[in-house]
């Protein structure tokens, strides 16, 4: 019988390239937001995977970015390299329906002198069709890396296989710190590390917040949750969703309040589909310059 193997998985990439996505098709629910811009991940996220083979902690990492110049993409860049010291593999991907960029350069200078198994995988092969497959501009990138995976995350195509890979990368001999992480992310009942239900409910709330907003104001963004009460039937949530000029806020209050009304109907049926109770959600948009700041500290 085959031995289970444990370890810690490091998924890293330019923004967009579907790391969230591919984090939550390997886990079979959604564990990290996600949206189609830049930024949406601001801070590393670790998930417990228990599998037939074994157990692993992955790593969510936020984007590498070229040129960062506010403090929120500052404190994204710093994320990444912080886990990469702990990895036993290390998986890079790459969005191969986009032309290769700097970020590429900048990722490969993070992981090359990692003495860890590496895999490159080539991410959204649905959308890289006739003139959008860019995977010959990648294809340098493959000597780095110990194996090379196809996948599309959001259609769930060979992400079993990836896992497969994976596994099989896997060091025989389990660290015991490893063991000591698994254990204490068990014992918390959620999958999500470090993550307490009102960072969570915040940002599935931002999450929304991106995809009604779409290009206008999501770097301007950011959620507190306030308060949470559970009653029998139902929980009412309170948050309030921080920018930092009113023109801004004016945009994400919407003519007639349309657009805070979107962003809490969105938040409230994925909350409640997740609780499986009724979800009361108050939101409220407020102005504070300093809230990048927070961000930085937390």
């Amino acid at each position: 019988m085959e031995e289970k193997k444990y370890g810690r998985v490091v998924i890293l990439g330019r923004p967009n390239t579907g790391k969230s996505t591919l984090l939550n098709a390997i886990m079979g629910q959604k564990v990290a937001i996600t949206s189609p811009l830049p930024q949406t991940s601001r801070k590393n996220q670790r998930v417990l995977y228990r599998g037939k083979k074994g157990k692993i902690i992955f790593s969510d990492t936020p984007g590498i970015i070229d040129k960062v110049r506010d403090l929120v993409s500052k404190r994204a860049n710093a994320e990444a390299p912080k886990e990469l010291g702990r990895a036993d593999v290390v998986v890079v991907m790459v969005d191969i329906s986009r032309a290769k960029s700097e970020e590429e350069n900048k990722v490969i200078g993070l992981v090359r002198n990692i003495d860890v198994a590496k895999i490159l995988v080539y991410n959204k092969t649905d959308k890289a069709v006739g003139s959008k497959d860019h995977r010959a501009d990648y294809h340098w990138m493959e000597e780095e890396f110990d194996k090379t995976v196809a996948v599309s995350a959001i259609k769930d195509r060979h992400v079993a296989g990836l896992l497969n890979e994976i596994f099989s990368l896997l060091p025989e001999k389990t660290n015991r710190e490893v063991m000591e992480e698994i254990a204490l992310i068990e014992k918390s009942g959620h999958p999500v590390m470090g993550m307490g239900s009102r960072e969570y409910i915040a940002e599935l709330i931002r999450e929304k917040a991106y995809l009604c907003l779409r290009q206008e104001v999501p770097y301007s963004v950011n959620v507190e949750v306030i308060e949470i009460k559970e009653k029998k039937n139902i929980i009412v949530v309170k948050a309030d969703i921080f920018t930092t000029y009113r023109r801004y806020k004016k945009m994400i209050i919407g003519r007639g309040g349309s657009k805070i009304k979107q962003i809490g109907v969105a938040a409230r049926k994925e909350l409640e589909l997740m609780s499986g109770k009724k979800v009361f959600l108050e939101l409220e948009v407020k102005i504070d310059q300093h809230w990048p700041e927070r961000v930085m500290e937390s």
